[in-house]
């Protein structure tokens, strides 16, 4: 399954993206056709990685609104 979002602004999304790199989430640029941020979160994805976006996501949106 894939989880798809766009965040409110170009600069938020690219500010999202950098801080997913320093936490190790990789792959999440959306489709090519369509941007934004695409999380692959199939029955194979440990637990472990959709706790730490989870985090990740929450922590984003306490520090950005």
């Amino acid at each position: 399954m894939h989880v798809t979002f766009n965040l409110r602004s170009d600069e938020l999304q690219s500010a999202f993206m950098k801080g997913a790199a320093a936490h190790d989430l990789g792959n999440l640029a959306g489709h090519r056709s369509v941007g934004g941020i695409r999380a692959s979160i199939y029955n194979a994805m440990p637990m472990e990685g959709v706790e730490t976006l989870a985090n990740y996501m929450n922590d984003f949106v306490a520090k950005n609104g």
